[in-house]
């Protein structure tokens, strides 16, 4: 058989770099609890894509946090009542708390039991009986909540320990992360590299890489299983963001913290240094924060008011001040000023928010269109994305370099890079305008075609790294030019030098 390979690890002056497969480390996968926002007089509840309840009932106050954006009857039809997107790969929940995944499947991330891409969604059969009421994705690794079992289910690629089992191997169904049974979670957010979960008391968990001190556990210790964040102690989280190397959170009480790798300013402290446990970010102290987002270096956050803030690296726009400067302390988005935000999502080096009205705007890199606006040019500036019969969005996820969106109509659409069949559309184009996902959507099928993966949770799913990869030290990797119309499996954008593991 033919032996394919991947890039691994190695130091580059110093820092460490981690593997690229033609994309970029870091992600952000934003999960979170409504936020209150006071627009026009009217209080919004909004919900964020992880969470949740499409059709279980809860015993007390906090669970309200859990309702899923568009929640469904019991007698209603199967639909998509969650989506979440990876670095390549994306998921999505539906209302009887089935699971199903697709896009690229190489390091296990979509849970079917093998390493094959899936160019349609997928039913993953592993979690049917578990009672899943959330779902995660992170760069390449994915997780998802069974409330009924109190357990955290995490599948994927499991380098520095990000998949919390206490070792470094790849999984490829969904395996439960032990440190975290009986925990009543809230909410979980996954990055490029590392993890966090949010009690319904307050109290964060966090697990995986750590090396810029983004766990907040005082170390640049990976740690392979979850441990709590004691520098929260007596503080109650409402919602955390992950970055690559850096990780932002929003207290009950509207304050934001900020910790991790900090070179562009993305921790929003008005300086360039890392921080090993969270530290509050004062600029913003007379707002109210509900809502924070991490991109792979750059941070945005939401106040109670449903003003926009964002901050960090800006090379490409991704801050949507009309500008590329980096910024070091939070500023207001003065384009989007008299809009009320209550969602916000961020990719490698683009963002999108969602208005209370149900508008959707993005801006940033658009190398392959995930800024959704027909064209694939990077926008410094918020350009308000167009939906078939301006149907109105209630949920977005951006991954790396794709973007998925729920409208009221209960249908989805994706838009980006598609070479690993990340969109959903049973091929591998990018596209550069919202193209609706036939299969999960209430104006297609209604995910009533839907196929299905066969494996359990007792077949063989663990695979070392020692199993799985050899290294192939002094190999460098040659950058191939994006088509901009047809996905091919490569991106611009490896450093070179980067050292390949070839899979065994």
């Amino acid at each position: 058989m033919g032996k394919t390979t991947r890039p691994c690890e190695t130091v580059v002056g110093n820092r460490e770099v981690e593997r690229e497969r033609g994309r970029p480390r870091g992600t952000n996968m934003v999960e979170c609890p409504p936020a209150r926002i006071q627009c026009g007089g009217r209080q919004l509840s909004l919900l964020f894509h992880s969470v949740r309840r499409p059709a279980l009932s809860t015993e007390e106050g906090a669970a309200d946090d859990m309702t899923a954006p568009a929640s469904a009857s019991a007698s209603d039809p199967r639909q998509v009542v969650l989506i979440s997107a990876g670095a390549s790969h994306s998921v999505a929940l539906l209302s009887d708390n089935a699971v199903c995944s697709w896009g690229r499947g190489e390091d296990g991330q979509l849970g079917h039991g093998d390493a094959e891409d899936r160019h349609l969604p997928t039913l993953l059969s592993a979690l049917n009986s578990q009672g899943i009421v959330s779902v995660t994705c992170g760069a390449d690794h994915t997780t998802a909540y069974s409330e009924p079992e109190l357990q955290v289910y995490s599948w994927g690629w499991g380098d520095f320990g990000r998949l919390g089992h206490g070792n470094s191997s790849d999984v490829f169904t969904p395996q439960s992360i032990k440190a975290l049974q009986g925990l009543k979670i809230k909410q979980i957010a996954c990055g490029d590299s590392h993890c966090l979960a949010v009690t319904v008391d307050g109290q964060v968990q966090s697990w995986g890489r750590n090396q810029n001190g983004q766990l907040g556990l005082g170390t640049t210790e990976d740690s392979l299983v979850p441990q709590r964040i004691q520098a929260f102690q007596g503080i109650a989280v409402k919602m955390v963001a992950a970055g690559a190397e850096h990780t932002a959170a929003v207290t009950e009480d509207g304050e934001l913290y900020g910790w991790g790798w900090g070179r562009y300013g993305n921790l929003g402290l008005g300086d360039r240094n890392d921080r090993l446990v969270p530290e509050k970010v004062s600029a913003i102290e007379e707002q109210k924060m509900v809502l924070v987002a991490c991109g792979w270096r750059h941070t945005i956050a939401a106040s109670a008011s449903g003003s926009l803030y964002t901050f960090g690296w800006s090379k490409y726009g991704q801050l949507g001040h009309g500008d590329f400067e980096d910024h070091l302390i939070p500023h207001q988005l003065e384009a989007l000023k008299d809009s009320c935000i209550s969602q916000i999502s961020g990719g490698w080096r683009h963002t999108m928010a969602l208005t209370s009205d149900g508008r959707l705007y993005g801006w940033g890199w658009n190398k392959f269109g995930q800024v959704g606006v027909g064209d694939n040019v990077d926008h410094c500036s918020p350009v308000e994305v167009k939906f078939p019969d301006e149907q109105k969005v209630v949920q977005i996820s951006c991954g790396w370099r794709h973007t998925l969106a729920f409208t009221e109509r209960r249908n989805v659409f994706s838009w980006g890079r598609g070479t690993s069949g990340q969109l959903g559309h049973g091929d591998i184009f990018d596209r550069n305008i919202p193209k609706m996902i036939e299969v999960l959507s209430a104006d297609g099928s209604g995910c009533k075609e839907l196929a299905s993966s066969k494996v359990d949770l007792t077949g063989k799913v663990w695979i070392s790294p020692s199993e799985r990869y050899a290294i192939v030290p002094d190999e460098t990797v040659t950058s191939v030019a994006a088509n901009p119309i047809r996905g091919n499996g490569n991106d611009a954008n490896v450093p070179e030098g980067d050292v390949k593991r070839i899979r065994l």
